[in-house]
């Protein structure tokens, strides 16, 4: 990325809705209060693209990913000096602001003493007033490290602790940037780019130790996205729909679980003391710039024999600092200086800070901090397979469900990554053909692929009750099957046929969630009963009338269904079928809606998902009911 691309998109997100905002938390304050503890914005931007951490869609859009305060840098992404010292510039941005300009200050002092020594002159005032600059800018730092320390009194919520907590100990996106329309891509992107990031990571780590990594890893890193560095509206709104939020519609964090088949993920957050930990090296910061100011005083000051008992040198100045922390006087030495007595007593303000802090630090690390971990333990993530079986059924959830975020070409089948909705993980699989043996080796592979915790088939059949006096079925009508007939199993007898296949019943838990959703949804009727499957496809009226008379309660008929149900059973994941009748089984040429109807089946399940009826879905429950009756 060019200077000029990053002052482009400097540009572009300062000047985006809630671009001040967004850069606000993509460079919080440092434990020094009046500085920003990352550099520049757009020297963050130069480092996160030489390190494969920033994301780009478009000709502005970017995102900016972080690594885990514990991750080490691999070796290759260290660069060279230049990028080390930009590194430095960004990660030390606050030392820098802090101690360079002081050290300036006082170098020149020294340089213009040395000057007047040689020349015989008289001092000039400028030292005097370098000196005070010094100790001027030193003393506001530490004030303002000593007001940001008391602020660890306010209360704070669980949702505050989170924002500041979960970005240290995960991956995080603390930045988010893009042009209209662009939003979803981007957000897929960055998740794309964390996975590659963590896999290579991983991957190279365990060649080192020896290790060859093989196929199949899952990477089990949760993204924590910032919701406020979101630049805009709509930017925000995408992860709001897309991610889990833990705390609510203005929660300050938004959670992108695994979306592999994994079997946990590593837990978001240590416990306890993080802020404690940034307090205590932000005093010893100030101590080792402060150490070098007072022995410089204090030489000048005690000129040469009467030092001995002075902090003239940096090891008694530290000593000296050190002591007055805890309100003590250092041993065998006194300090003559003024500048070196101010110093002294501000240490002591900051010494009875630490102890409000050490004391408050703990308190969360117990009590509130340990709150938000048990919210985030047992994060929930419900992972959705969809099956459809045509090329329009395909195309139908493809346009309902807006969030597809790419494909997966692993393994023996296809599989369509179409994001997260709340807590609801959803991928598409699409058969290659019709019938029940294509989808019983269809459903086997996506479900030992991915591992779903519920699958659910969306598509169209034939319909059966479009003569009942009451409420006669309406082409585009929704069929939610309680139950399914397989219909080739038979026995041909002189008079009758006699059917004997399986007659499997839907989980009840899986109906009763779609019939809450079914109170709100208006598109089309909803209807709940028995569906009849086999690999026939009817279009005889005397054979649909026969199936009428020999199975009175069924609402119509498909051909895949007990396909999913055989491979659904053998892996003990629950399942379902939601279809749309697009035909009535007869006189397909002239009464057959199957666009229409596959928009239904994939409208109402959109909506089942998007009101969180799956979002709590307990994973390998039992499969099947008792057989029902006709």
């Amino acid at each position: 990325m060019s200077s000029a691309d990053c002052r482009a998109a400097v540009r572009a997100i300062r000047a985006a809705e809630f671009g001040a905002e967004a850069v606000r938390v993509a460079r919080p304050r440092s434990v020094l209060g009046i500085v920003s503890s990352r550099g520049p914005l757009a020297v963050m931007l130069r480092v996160a693209d030489a390190e494969g951490r920033l994301v780009r869609s478009g000709t502005t859009g970017v995102a900016l990913l972080e690594r885990p305060r514990f991750a080490r840098l691999p070796p290759q992404a260290r660069g060279g000096v230049g990028l080390r010292l930009l590194r430095l510039v960004d990660r030390r941005w606050d030392l820098l602001v802090f101690a360079v300009p002081p050290v300036l200050l006082l170098t020149a002092a020294a340089v213009m003493v040395l000057l007047t020594v040689v020349r015989g002159t008289r001092p000039s005032y400028a030292i005097v007033g370098l000196a005070i600059a010094a100790v001027v800018w030193v003393s506001v730092f530490m004030t303002a490290h000593v007001v940001t320390g008391s602020r660890m009194f306010a209360a704070r919520t669980k949702d505050e602790l989170a924002a500041e907590s979960l970005p240290g100990f995960n991956w995080s996106m603390p930045l988010a940037h893009a042009g209209t329309g662009d939003e979803a891509r981007l957000l897929r992107l960055a998740a794309d780019r964390m996975e590659q990031l963590v896999e290579h990571h991983a991957r190279r780590s365990a060649r080192d130790s020896g290790w060859e990594p093989g196929e199949g890893g899952q990477v089990r890193e949760v993204l924590v996205c910032l919701t406020r560095g979101a630049t805009t509206a709509s930017m925000r709104r995408v992860v709001a729909e897309r991610l889990h939020l833990p705390y609510g519609p203005d929660s300050r964090v938004a959670l992108r679980r695994p979306i592999g088949p994994v079997t946990a993920y590593r837990e978001p957050v240590k416990a306890g003391g993080g802020f404690f930990l940034l307090w205590i090296g932000g005093v010893a910061v100030i101590v080792a710039v402060l150490a070098v100011f007072v022995a410089d005083v204090e030489q000048q000051a005690c000129g040469g024999a009467a030092c001995a008992e002075r902090p003239s040198t940096y090891a008694t100045a530290v000593q000296w600092l050190a002591w007055h922390i805890v309100w003590q006087s250092a041993p065998g030495i006194t300090a003559a200086t003024w500048q070196t007595q101010v110093f002294g007593w501000l240490l002591g303000v900051v010494g009875l800070t630490t102890v409000a802090v050490t004391w408050v630090s703990a308190k969360l690390a117990i009590s509130k901090h340990d709150e938000m971990l048990d919210d985030l333990k047992f994060l929930p993530s419900t992972r959705v397979l969809l099956m459809t079986v045509t090329d329009t059924e395909r195309d139908a959830v493809l346009r309902t469900v807006p969030a597809l975020t790419g494909r997966s070409f692993t393994g023996a089948v296809t599989t369509y990554d179409l994001g997260t909705i709340g807590a609801t993980t959803l991928r598409l699989v699409q058969c290659p053909r019709q019938g029940s043996s294509a989808a019983q080796h269809t459903a086997t592979e996506a479900i030992r692929q991915w591992r779903p915790d519920l699958v659910i088939m969306v598509g169209y059949c034939y319909g059966l009750r479009e003569d009942w006096t009451r409420e006669p079925q309406q082409l585009g009508d929704v069929i939610v099957a309680t139950s399914i007939y397989d219909l080739d199993p038979r026995i041909e007898h002189e008079d009758r046929t006699e059917y004997i296949g399986p007659r499997p019943t839907t989980m009840s838990a899986i109906v009763s969630r779609f019939q809450a959703a079914s109170t709100d949804w208006h598109r089309a009727a909803v209807r709940f009963g028995p569906l009849l499957s086999a690999q026939t496809l009817i279009d005889s009226s005397e054979r649909r009338d026969a199936l009428k008379r020999e199975f009175s309660r069924a609402l119509g008929g498909e051909m895949e269904g007990h396909g999913l149900y055989a491979a659904a059973a053998e892996a003990n994941v629950p399942w379902i079928l939601v279809k749309a009748v697009s035909d009535w089984g007869v006189d397909r040429r002239q009464h057959h809606r199957p666009a229409e109807a596959a928009a239904n089946a994939a409208d109402f399940v959109a909506h089942a998902v998007a009101l969180g009826a799956f979002d709590d879905w307990p994973a390998r429950q039992e499969t099947t009911g008792p057989t029902d009756s006709r």
